[in-house]
């Protein structure tokens, strides 16, 4: 279980943060706490540039990944510091990353009444309607006098406070597997419903069941994900082992939420493209995950032409590229033997023939480039497979990628300087 407990101060000294890095390694056969410290997020602004988000970027993926969330305030002059609301203030503003995930508050304090009152002010803001979690009710963790309920190493000494530690902790994890819980009954069930596996689609060249629908998309060797017309992210296919993994708490957020800020304008910049009329295609080969991948982004358009949204499909192009330079196009299709049976040198009708493996296009052909509405092909001369993944390789208006750090729906990387 994956727990994302934030340090609620920019201190250098914390007692709030010796707490968390207590409860880290004191229920680590629980959780996995990662512990998290908002002094790294610039002050809200919504005026802040989307080159200054990174780090705001990050937080919310950690925050769809983890299973509940911790909050450790200290109190200021009653209330909780500025920079832990600046925090929350990130996390709800044009989002809802926090929205119906379990939540639960401790805190550290010198006076003898703790966090108290900091703690009544952050529970009315985590169950506000624009946080809206699901917040652990009750369970209260109010640890005061810190000069004698922790040692000089950082342990938490006192024997009191450790047993309502334990007994909140335990409560949340259970509060936590409620709610997931309901939601793998809530999956069984649509999978049990007979109308879902029964039911089936009427194309013009042919009838599938939706079973077998999402079954076809779970086996094809590429992975697809879709921007609705409104430029919000709509859905992915679940294929095992992507190389760009989604979480469906993506799943409605625009495209500036669910890309890294510094990919926001390349994103953009396809999708007008695509919306305009512009391009259809736009070609991205790099390297991932330590082999060669293509990414093609297409223009979805009804049979009338009006834009639907943006198709993205990802997927590794080793076990071609490894039969391409065995020579398996210079085979025979229908007995595997090469067509030069005599070993002479290739006619020039042969090589006039021959498909570029590198464009899909016929060196015969007349012009220097093949385009049309529907494709878009990359120039030979300036991609390899030690084509720099900086520099953008293809002609159709590639963007610019870091080799193993490419944004999942641009091929455009996050650029953390």
């Amino acid at each position: 279980m994956k727990i994302l407990a934030f340090a609620g101060t920019d201190a250098d000294f914390s007692y709030n943060r010796l707490l968390l890095r207590f409860m880290k390694k004191h229920f680590k056969q629980m959780a996995d706490i990662e512990i998290y410290e908002v002094g790294k997020l610039p002050p809200f602004s919504v005026d802040t540039p989307l080159s200054e988000q990174t780090e705001v970027w990050k937080l919310k993926q950690k925050v769809k990944e983890a299973d509940g969330l911790v909050f450790a305030t200290p109190e200021y002059d009653h209330g909780i510091p500025a920079v832990l609301k600046s925090a929350i203030e990130w996390l709800s503003y044009h989002t809802n990353v926090m929205s119906k995930k379990p939540a639960m508050i401790v805190g550290v304090a010198y006076g003898r009444q703790a966090s108290a009152r900091s703690q009544v002010q952050i529970r009315q803001i985590l169950i506000s309607p624009d946080c809206n979690t699901n917040l652990l009710p009750g369970n209260e963790v109010l640890i005061g006098n810190v000069r004698n309920t922790f040692a000089k190493d950082g342990r938490l000494i006192d024997q009191a406070a450790i047993n309502d530690l334990e007994q909140s902790f335990e409560h949340f994890i259970e509060y936590i597997q409620i709610f997931q819980d309901v939601d793998k009954e809530g999956l069984q069930m649509a999978v049990k419903q007979p109308t879902i596996s029964d039911a089936y689609i009427n194309f013009p060249t042919g009838r599938l069941t939706l079973k077998e629908v999402q079954q076809i998309f779970s086996t094809i060797p590429f992975e697809i994900d879709l921007i609705d017309s409104t430029d919000h992210f709509a859905w992915y296919s679940d294929k095992p082992n992507r190389e760009h993994v989604r979480n469906t708490a993506s799943l409605g957020e625009t495209v500036q939420e669910c890309h890294p800020p510094m990919a926001v304008p390349a994103v953009m910049s396809i999708i007008n493209s695509f919306r305009e009329g512009k391009k259809d295609v736009v070609t991205r080969p790099l390297w991932m995950n330590g082999h060669r991948s293509l990414i093609q982004y297409y223009a979805l358009r009804d049979i009338n032409g009006h834009y639907l949204g943006t198709i993205e499909f990802t997927g590794s192009v080793e076990c071609i590229l490894n039969l391409f330079e065995n020579g398996a196009w210079g085979k025979d299709a229908t007995t595997g033997a090469s067509k030069n049976t005599n070993n002479a040198p290739a006619t020039e009708t042969e090589e006039d023939t021959t498909v570029d493996a590198s464009t899909g296009a016929s060196e015969s052909d007349s012009s220097e480039e093949t385009t049309t509405n529907n494709t878009a092909a990359v120039d030979n001369d300036n991609v390899s497979e030690d084509t720099d993944a900086t520099t953008g390789a293809s002609e159709t208006g590639s963007v610019d990628a870091e080799d193993d750090t490419a944004d999942a729906s641009t091929g455009a990387s996050e650029n953390d300087d």
